[in-house]
């Protein structure tokens, strides 16, 4: 158990049966007879949805002790993703909805830490960024050198704009949430 007043972005909070990450947390100073309150943004791990909730800064909330390991992804199927624990063998499936916003990324063997409480996973951690090659993409044009953007198909298949500079077996860095380029990285 912890303050409402103590609350940090990241924590993982046991509400009403339900484990909720928090997104934002953000301070208001009461005046007077009104005391201050704790806004809070949380998502909802099982379900995936966002909730806002107000604590008053003395108001006491259960924090989640969850289990991190870090597993190798295996494969999908129609069931849910496979992911073993590199140093037991041990495999797991985890159910769709744990890693479909982050499926375009996927690479066999690729490395994710995966959160449990008790045996359950409840969460898999995503990078911010990943690195992928490009595949193809048009030739630059010269005079539009700096302000001009063109489409690249990268080695997962995914289209983004990169700046003309960018050619076919350039290694990028491509931001996950966003789907954006971020940088040209030296291979």
């Amino acid at each position: 158990m912890v303050r409402a007043s103590d609350l940090k972005a990241g924590m993982i909070l046991s509400l009403e049966k339900n484990l909720c990450r928090i997104f934002h947390v953000e301070y208001h100073m009461g005046g007077g007879k009104m005391g201050g309150l704790v806004h809070v943004k949380l998502k909802d791990l099982r379900s995936g949805l966002f909730v806002e909730r107000k604590f008053k800064p003395e108001e006491r909330v259960q924090v989640a002790d969850l289990d991190r390991k870090v597993m190798e992804y295996l494969y999908k199927d129609a069931d849910g993703y496979y992911m073993m624990d590199p140093e037991s063998y041990d495999q797991i499936r985890l159910d769709k909805h744990h890693l479909e916003a982050f499926d375009p990324f996927l690479q066999p063997n690729m490395k994710l830490t995966v959160e449990f409480l008790g045996e359950d996973p409840i969460h898999v951690v995503f990078p911010e960024w990943v690195e992928l090659e490009v595949t193809s993409t048009p030739p630059s044009l010269g005079s539009l050198q700096d302000e001009v953007t063109k489409a690249a198909t990268l080695s997962n298949g995914l289209q983004i704009q990169v700046p003309q500079f960018i050619k076919a077996g350039d290694l990028l860095k491509v931001n996950v949430a966003t789907k954006k380029y971020m940088e040209r990285l030296k291979k």
